[in-house]
């Protein structure tokens, strides 16, 4: 097993650029603070491209670069380096694409406040939490403070996104190749950000809705939860997503951190970002997906355990 080589655009287009003939596994990678995190303070975290082992040697141009801590997938599918390197001048052929998506969106959106700058109400459709006049009764759980008419609107802006990826990949020599989308661990709303007043990013939102901190927990699962149905729902409709691959994190068990934690705790270095530990648990699992697909297997993520480099 062996790590995966990550390469930033600017390397490639660079008169110096590495080979990357070489490698067994070529993939164009992009994405939000999963892939992009540890560039910005590596001695104290990583990120789940860092983490990736496979059996063949691979490589990763990484176009989710340093400073994209909450990037959204509007941003992504008009990165220009990504759109160059999939479907402009210096497009070349990719085994596949790499794709982190969805978790900052979805932590944008809870963020979406009750009340505009003018004092206005926001709509139930254009936010993911209810207010808590608006809450059904308790015995709904977590679903009592989400927004239906929310997530909605939420799940046609992701769709719409993925439908324009696609539509990037089948303008490149790269038409049909594999893309493969990853889920996100179930995080702890806690008071623990990024430092340099970045985050926390969920515990203020709940708070802003009167979520008690107990069921904060639960809804954030939930949140989490429908995530991963709306990216594997995706990936399942091969009709207006074909060759879309997608990875249950969840199923990876990682150590949760603990509410009242101000920083490292359990797999989590802050409050929506995985130490490297954390980081490798997943990565080696989705690189053993990916490499399991490739090859036309049947994905086992176990295989992932297999000895690779710390």
């Amino acid at each position: 097993m062996a790590r995966i080589e990550v390469f930033q655009p600017g390397q490639v287009f660079s008169s110096e650029a590495p080979d990357l003939g070489g490698f067994g596994f070529r993939f164009l990678a992009e994405g939000d603070s999963w892939f992009s995190i540890g560039t910005l303070n590596p001695l104290k975290n990583s990120n789940l491209l860092f983490e990736m082992v496979f059996r063949r040697s691979a490589c990763a141009v990484n176009c989710a670069t340093p400073g994209d801590t909450l990037k959204r997938m509007s941003q992504i599918g008009t990165d220009p380096n990504f759109v160059e390197l999939l479907c402009g001048r210096q497009a070349r052929f990719w085994d596949a694409i790499l794709m982190s998506c969805g978790g900052n969106d979805l932590i944008e959106a809870v963020q979406s406040p009750s009340v505009d700058a003018q004092g206005e109400p926001v709509p139930p459709e254009r936010r993911l939490l209810l207010t808590e006049a608006e809450r059904g009764p308790p015995e709904l759980g977590a679903q009592r403070y989400l927004s239906d008419a929310g997530w909605q609107t939420f799940c046609g802006y992701v769709q719409a996104n993925l439908d324009h990826l696609i539509k990037l990949r089948e303008q490149g020599p790269s038409k049909g190749q594999p893309v493969f989308l990853h889920g996100y661990a179930f995080p702890t709303p806690r008071p623990a950000g990024a430092g340099l007043g970045i985050g926390p990013w969920l515990l203020p939102a709940l708070q802003a809705y009167a979520v008690p901190a107990n069921d904060g927990i639960v809804v954030a699962r939930e949140l989490l939860t429908r995530l991963g149905a709306l990216l594997a729902g995706s990936a399942a409709d091969t009709l207006r997503f074909p060759n879309m691959h997608f990875f249950d994190s969840t199923a990876i068990p990682v150590d949760a951190a603990l509410p009242d934690a101000t920083g490292v705790s359990g797999d989590w270095v802050n409050e929506i970002h995985l130490t490297k530990g954390g980081y490798r648990k997943i990565g080696r699992a989705w690189s053993a997906f990916i490499e399991s697909t490739l090859a036309g297997e049947v994905p086992v993520p176990a295989a992932a355990e297999e000895t690779a480099p710390a």
